[in-house]
């Protein structure tokens, strides 16, 4: 009996050592999955708050067109804010679509705030960036990109209902 356990003495190290590898790349891939859920979560919720930004500070005036300028000028300050010194790596794009026109009020034109924001991300975990990340693979970096549309919030004034 203890010829027969002698032999077979190095097979646990041997069959640990085929499957602790592909165990591990498991575990990676698991985890890096939770990893790239929350900040897809984040990116969503970015760009959401983004667009009601846009949405809400669109127009200064009654029934006028949407204004980019202040749309980006506030988007921009509040990205600052939620992302801090990241800021930087995270791009948000900004456009305003006319829709329609409202059928009573001849110069309400309805416009829709599109707001895509690009989110970065650095992969975690070693072995997992060959299948998860955005080229150039190398870098190990995966890019989320959202966007979000919300129509532009104005109210109408009285000249408009002729």
């Amino acid at each position: 009996m203890t010829i027969f356990h002698r032999k077979r003495a190095g097979q646990i190290t041997v069959e640990l050592m085929l499957i602790l590898p592909v165990l591990m790349l498991m575990i990676f891939f698991i985890l890096e999955f939770g990893n790239i859920a929350y900040h897809t979560i984040l990116a969503n919720h970015a760009s959401y708050e983004f667009a009601r930004i846009g949405a809400l500070v669109g127009t200064n005036k009654p029934s006028g067109k949407a204004n980019t300028g202040t749309m980006a000028t506030k988007i921009n300050a509040a990205k600052q804010k939620v992302f801090g010194a990241d800021a930087q790596r995270i791009q948000v794009r900004l456009k305003v679509q006319t829709t329609g026109t409202d059928p009573m009020y001849k110069k309400h034109q309805h416009e829709d705030v599109v707001v895509t924001v690009i989110y970065p991300i650095r992969l975690a975990f070693p072995g997992t960036s060959w299948l998860l990340a955005s080229e150039p693979k190398r870098d190990g970096i995966r890019k989320i990109s959202v966007t979000t549309r919300m129509p532009v919030e104005k109210m109408y004034a009285s000249s408009d209902m002729r």
